[in-house]
């Protein structure tokens, strides 16, 4: 017996509702409905959205009247001889949606989600690429097809113009509720992909080069001074692990790296180097998990000082979980910060309950501290040091350009020319 069940996937704040239409164990197909649900109104039990809100109620009586039209149009088809497949399912969805969509040929390498799939699929067979960019091109996928289902039809390369970007934006804050700099970044990977296919022969519009996504990274860099790393030295947890944790956060940002490689430091990775004057010199060598690039730290004092708390060893982990590390790495040392009165009122990223996502907040710098904050502590404070360079510190960060340094750090260009202007005015005042 033929039957449908719907359900939801993935935990996104827009997730996508899927179809799962059985005929037998060896015949069972799903595919998207096009309908979108915030997981929290979805009953996995029920199969159902959980008719709070008004919106959801009507989604309710839509999708059973799309499974009642799947059964019979099945049945109907049944007694004609028809080969059900997945695509015959896509057609009933769309038929029932009355959605004017004509299917993807998948030769069609002109049409922009054709060209993203056969990308993503590039990707995934080059040993390079990392999950991370896997994940993005999926997301993106999923999003511009919802966005296409909205508008019933389907974006060749050439159609994306500035006016569909403008759009395609607008969708992700309004009705992914996307924050604007989440947004951004969405239209930058689809600008990537669009770029892609015109340095392989495609046609894309003229007005996608000279188009601005707007800022994809937020203007609020929030980092712990020198002064406040010293106040957070001097506090003595009476918890153990908070006591670990603000030795990974001291040690952290005196090393430049991002948790994922700092929490799994050790002893090991360390090495001596010895100058031609005969000076001993300790580094720690990694390759960043990220990037993929293999990154050379000298030790700094503060480093060398806690490691030797440690009888030379970098202070225990939380979990044997990498999660469950970088989870509990975040909630200490946002303690160990307020123990250390870092209370500054700074504007930061903080998680809104009620509307699922990030907002920007003036609070206590103690609540806004993450695990990033090591790297980002490492850069700024050291950018500031006439004593080093700028490539000095991105070898460290691992920052490929200088102007990718100066936005991870919060400076602009107006920042750097006044800089440079002091160093002029130093030159001058020593000719006199």
């Amino acid at each position: 017996m033929a039957t449908v069940k719907f359900r939801v996937l993935h935990k996104s704040e827009s997730a996508q509702i899927y179809l799962r239409f059985s005929i037998s164990r060896e015949h069972v197909f799903q595919s998207k409905t096009g309908k979108t649900i915030n997981p929290i109104y979805w009953s996995p039990k029920n199969s159902a959205p959980i008719q709070k809100l008004p919106e959801y109620k009507k989604l309710a009586i839509e999708l059973n009247e799309l499974s009642i039209f799947i059964i019979k149009s099945y049945n109907e088809d049944y007694s004609a001889g028809v080969v059900f497949s997945k695509n015959w399912l896509d057609g009933k969805i769309d038929l029932f949606f009355n959605r004017d969509i004509v299917k993807n040929p998948e030769k069609n390498e002109d049409l922009f989600l054709n060209y993203l799939d056969k990308f993503r699929d590039f990707k995934k067979n080059i040993s390079t690429t990392r999950k991370d960019q896997i994940v993005k091109l999926n997301n993106l996928f999923d999003r511009f097809t919802e966005y296409e289902t909205k508008k019933k039809m389907n974006f060749s390369l050439e159609e994306i113009s500035g006016k569909i970007l403008i759009d395609f934006k607008d969708y992700l804050i309004n009705d992914c509720n996307f924050a604007g700099t989440t947004a951004a970044r969405f239209v930058k990977n689809l600008k990537t992909i669009l770029f892609d296919a015109e340095d392989n022969g495609k046609k894309i519009h003229h007005q996608v080069r000279g188009f601005s996504a707007g800022k994809t990274n937020t203007d609020y860099k929030v980092f712990l001074s020198f002064t406040e790393i010293e106040k957070i030295k001097k506090i003595n947890p009476a918890d153990k692990d908070l006591c670990i944790a603000k030795d990974w956060l001291v040690i952290g940002c005196f090393l430049g790296q991002r948790a994922s490689d700092l929490l799994r430091m050790n002893k090991k990775m360390i090495y001596t180097k010895i100058d031609s004057e005969g000076n001993s010199y300790r580094f720690i060598e990694l390759t960043q998990q990220k990037t993929g690039d293999m990154v050379v730290v000298p030790l700094h004092d503060e480093v060398e000082l806690i490691l030797s708390k440690y009888k030379g060893e970098f202070p225990p982990v939380f979990s044997d979980k990498a999660d469950s590390n970088y989870a509990l790495f975040n909630k200490h040392i946002k303690t160990v910060c307020e123990i250390a009165e870092i209370h500054d009122i700074v504007k930061g990223k903080v998680y809104n309950e009620d509307l699922k996502r990030n907002e920007i907040v003036e609070t206590e710098k103690c609540y806004l501290v993450s695990s990033h904050v090591c790297r980002r502590s490492f850069a700024t404070n050291f950018y500031g040091n006439k004593l080093f360079t700028t490539p000095q510190l991105m070898a460290i960060t691992g920052h490929k350009s200088e102007s990718q340094f100066l936005n991870y750090i919060g400076k602009t260009a107006d920042d750097w020319a006044m800089q440079t202007a002091k160093t002029f005015k130093e030159m001058s005042l020593k000719k006199k």
